[in-house]
């Protein structure tokens, strides 16, 4: 299965019962989602809730390959004794319109369905708006070859983030960032050079 999760699902009445299983960890319970929960998250596209010690964020979001797609981050948590948890946090996703056929097979056959979420989101999409000042990178190998790992070591690392869109600073060879997430508009900051006086020396960081 690579990083891909299975979520073992089964429905009764109006409660959708998940539990996932991968080789380094399995739920310590199934979390439970109601269908009025499901209704909710389809008018504001993103829901919180909570089953027992856990907690949930599902979001909606619009995919060309898969049209909506439904995403899950389960943090679980157990008793870890002495008043104190324990937990991991795990991401899935599914098509949500298959989803929805899953939860229907389940309710009428009474049977647990088995689904392997789609493949682990890898990161945001990095989106230039800059103009000026990535023409000044670009023209400057030492410059864009820090730039880029720059970037390779931040905002790829982001995985619960959608997209980033990076417009000119108004400090020369440095950037204004945005993030957008599943619920919104994320952090924003600025990714600033440092030490330009000698390009060579100089280094990017990070400003919010």
């Amino acid at each position: 299965m690579n990083d891909r999760i299975m979520i073992k699902l089964s429905v009764s009445e109006d409660c959708i019962t998940l539990r996932t299983f991968s080789k380094e960890y399995h739920s310590p319970q199934g979390f439970v989602l109601t269908e009025k929960e499901l209704l909710e998250l389809e008018e504001k596209r993103y829901l919180t809730v909570s089953d027992l010690r856990s907690f949930a964020k599902l979001a909606l979001r619009k995919s060309m390959e898969q049209g909506d797609v439904l995403e899950i981050f389960f943090t679980w948590l157990s008793d870890a004794g002495g008043e104190k948890v324990s937990g991991r946090r795990e991401t899935v996703r599914f098509s949500y319109e298959k989803f929805k056929v899953f939860v229907e097979e389940s309710r009428e056959s009474g049977i647990q369905i088995r689904v392997l979420s789609l493949e682990e989101h890898r990161g945001p999409k990095i989106e230039f708006q800059s103009r000026r000042n990535l023409k000044a990178v670009a023209e400057t190998k030492a410059l864009w070859k820090k730039l880029g790992k720059f970037l390779g070591n931040h905002f790829v690392r982001w995985q619960d983030s959608r997209k980033i869109t990076i417009y000119d600073d108004f400090e020369p060879y440095s950037f204004f960032f945005q993030e957008q997430t599943p619920y919104g508009a994320g952090i924003c900051g600025g990714v600033i050079l440092h030490n330009r006086e000698n390009l060579e020396k100089a280094y990017y960081g990070m400003h919010t």
